[in-house]
């Protein structure tokens, strides 16, 4: 089941000024498409929406598939991908189209609300929740940024998994007649085993004989997918290669990868950096608030020292711990949540100084990570051997933290790229 929220949510009115979506918000909206669906009954479809009751939503459909969230963690293990049980439960609780633009019928989550959500879904499944942003991801982008005909072929039975990013990595496209020919090998594709489509990037030439960048949309039964992932934490995410030889990609289904995204808002203004920014420090805090609650709950009960065993409860030290472990994680929490605010504002009022701003975003990301990774590893301290059984809540925590914080995009280089951008130097770069 659902473990029992924490206490340190941002204050209402706070979560409220930071979200509401600005008055000037002129961003084209397409006016040719419609949801692929009607709205569940419980979707409240008021625009603008106070974030305090969207979020409760989303909450109350996270804790509704809770049980088969928590009941699939080990069958996730043990497969190397998350269960089919889990990708339906995540589909029909609503949360695919998190970041899906509001004209189709998606949440358009900016980043405040993204990270409560990933956040609390990592506090009972962590791999469900880093697959759920995958796709949350990649399908709020295709949907931003295709055509309208590639946008209605992509939904037309509804919102689909999609995995993506490819490791970031382009493959190769070739014109073809009606579209293109891609190939390439790719990675870390999180999510795929249960993914109906993939989006990925492929260079293409030009008119004028330069490489462009576009995305492009390929189904997933058209790739060959390796098994490469075995690894220490993170099992049940399936973040494994595969590689496209000369896949057709239909014309409607790309687009440049540069292009002002035809519909969303200000959310989809933003850079790689500003766009995947937040997921990964939600995912962190929520493995550790996880391990924390655990490590409370069972505080009374157990104990420490040789001569004279004392619950964990009644010793200072232990006391000491837990009051500045809340505050540290308190504080990653409130500084993406305030670092989103910024970034929005930026986006929403357009001009320079994005990518500055992108690359502040990405090391909060990493201070966050890190923040998180320390408060964790003090756990381990406090709960004893015993707590790292194989199968425990921090045992897990451990293993799925540790490979988590490897990401690219909360790892030491997003201090150094900030560093750049504080320096004025030439060539400073929020992805490099």
């Amino acid at each position: 089941m659902l473990v029992e929220p924490h206490r340190y949510w941002a204050s209402e009115r706070a979560i409220q000024v930071a979200f509401e979506p600005a008055d000037n918000d002129t961003c084209p909206r397409a006016t040719s498409l419609s949801p692929p669906h009607p709205p569940r009954p419980t979707r409240v479809n008021v625009r603008p929406m106070k974030l305090r009751q969207e979020r409760d939503e989303l909450f109350g459909r996270i804790e509704s598939i809770a049980p088969i969230l928590a009941a699939d963690v080990d069958e996730g293990d043990r497969l190397r991908r998350l269960p089919d049980t889990t990708i339906k439960a995540l589909a029909e609780a609503g949360l695919l189209e998190l970041k899906v633009p509001r004209a189709l019928g998606g949440n358009e989550a900016e980043p405040g609300l993204q990270f409560d959500v990933f956040e609390r879904v990592a506090m009972t499944n962590a791999c469900a929740a880093w697959c759920l942003f995958i796709y949350a991801d990649s399908l709020g982008s295709a949907c931003a940024r295709l055509p309208d005909a590639g946008v209605e072929r992509l939904l037309a039975d509804g919102f689909p998994t999609v995995s993506g990013g490819g490791g970031l990595r382009p493959g190769k496209l070739v014109k073809d007649s009606g579209g293109f020919r891609l190939t390439g090998k790719f990675r870390y594709g999180s999510g795929i085993h249960g993914a109906q489509w993939v989006l990925l990037t492929g260079l293409a030439d030009s008119d004028d004989g330069r490489p462009e960048m576009r995305i492009c949309m390929v189904r997933t039964e058209d790739l060959d997918i390796a098994d490469t992932w075995h690894t220490l934490g993170m099992r049940a995410t399936g973040s494994t290669d595969y590689s496209a030889n000369e896949v057709f990609v239909p014309e409607e289904l790309t687009c440049r990868a540069t292009a002002q995204p035809p519909r969303g808002g200000r959310m989809f203004r933003t850079g790689i950096a500003g766009y995947l920014g937040y997921p990964i420090p939600a995912v962190a805090v929520g493995i550790v608030q996880r391990a924390l609650d655990e490590l409370v709950g069972n505080a009374a009960s157990t104990t420490r020292g040789y001569g004279r065993p004392t619950p964990l409860v009644s010793r200072a030290t232990f006391q000491n711990f837990l009051g500045e472990a809340d505050m540290r994680l308190q504080a990653a929490r409130a500084m993406m949540r305030v670092d989103g605010d910024e970034l929005m504002e930026l986006a929403n009022q357009g001009g320079p100084g994005m990518r500055r701003r992108e690359a502040q975003t990405r090391a909060a990301g990493a201070w966050a990570v890190r923040t998180a990774s320390d408060v964790l590893a003090d756990i381990v301290r406090y709960a004893g051997g015993s707590a790292m059984r194989e199968g425990t809540v921090t045992e897990r925590a451990v293993r799925d933290l540790a490979v988590a914080a490897g990401h690219l995009l909360v790892s030491d280089s997003a201090y150094e790229n900030h560093a750049q951008f504080l320096l004025e130097l030439d060539g400073a770069d929020p992805m490099a």
